[in-house]
């Protein structure tokens, strides 16, 4: 049985945590696939979700201010290109983006 098999991760991470990280999976999987529509000729869509103000939010970076929305939306744009069609390319990515943000939050204090 190998690590990258196991169904639960061997770690509990803090609640708050788990929640930034599923959402920031979930973003950066939309991303990608809109942006695969888009190649394909589908421009704008009117059912493409956006988790940006909950992902903001989730980590305490909801400020409102343009230059946040800037920094998260080239992260996310950055990230959504180096993923796989798999779970831990994603969650790796997912980290990524959660600690980016953390940092930047740390630095705005």
């Amino acid at each position: 049985m190998n690590l990258k098999d196991l169904r639960y991760p061997l770690i509990k991470l803090p609640q708050d945590m788990e929640l930034s990280l599923y959402l920031i999976q979930q973003e950066l999987k939309i991303r990608k696939l809109f942006s695969i529509l888009r190649k394909a000729g589908m421009e704008e869509c009117y059912y493409e979700p956006y988790l940006d103000k909950l992902i903001l939010a989730s980590v305490g970076l909801d400020d409102g201010l343009d230059e946040t929305y800037d920094f998260y939306t080239t992260l996310i744009e950055k990230r959504c290109k180096k993923i796989k069609p798999d779970q831990a390319s994603i969650m790796k990515q997912a980290v990524k983006v959660y600690f980016k943000l953390v940092e930047r939050k740390k630095a705005r204090q």
